[in-house]
């Protein structure tokens, strides 16, 4: 027993001898971030990026018959777990999708946080966005651009909550960590900002 012990002890200390010759630095910043989803709709977020951001990685433990709405350019496009994602779309970090659950269920989301310069091109009219980074702040807080008379959707609880732009949001919500929301922009846009925690 005790030398099984001195030889782990001596593996630990040669690997740690080993990693620290090699300067082996991680720029990247890792993690998940558990995401509750009720029973029905849902305005769901992928808070981190994980490689593909499809949704059969995204959304691996569905329920059988959950349904995905994806909005672009004034028309959804649907898909459906049946055991799979069919057609398996993308959704990466700034975007959003309804998300339609048949039974309550929490989605763990794993992969990087996005860092440095971020952009979000909102268009005019219509566009289901979020965060590109995993912070729940307030929207003033989040840097979130707007013309006068913009206006933010939430779907909470089976019903709208919005907030409008009139020289500053009113009320100044906050979105969740893994939530979208609507944005009704008057003109396109963009949501730049630096993010260097």
């Amino acid at each position: 027993m005790r030398t099984k012990a001195l030889l782990c002890a001596a593996a630990l200390a040669a690997g740690a001898a080993a990693c620290m010759a090699q300067n082996v630095y991680s720029l990247n910043i890792v993690g998940y971030v558990n995401v509750p989803l009720a029973t029905g709709f849902n305005l769901v977020a992928n808070p981190l990026d994980n490689g593909t951001n499809d949704l059969n990685s995204l959304f691996p433990n569905a329920g059988f018959g959950d349904v995905i709405y994806a909005y672009s350019g004034g028309t959804f496009n649907q898909s459906a777990f049946l055991g799979s994602w069919s057609p398996d779309l993308t959704l990466v970090p700034g975007g959003g999708v309804f998300y339609q659950a048949g039974a309550p269920f929490t989605n763990t989301f794993v992969g990087n946080v996005l860092t440095g310069s971020l952009t979000n091109p909102i268009p005019a009219g219509f566009s289901i966005i979020s965060s590109q980074v995993p912070i729940s702040d307030t929207l003033e807080n989040l840097l979130l651009p707007a013309n006068f008379g913009d206006v933010v959707y939430y779907f909470r609880g089976g019903t709208y909550v919005q907030s409008a732009f009139l020289g500053s949001w009113s009320p100044d919500l906050s979105p969740a960590i893994g939530e979208s929301f609507w944005y009704q922009a008057g003109t396109a846009i963009s949501w730049t900002r630096t993010f260097n925690p």
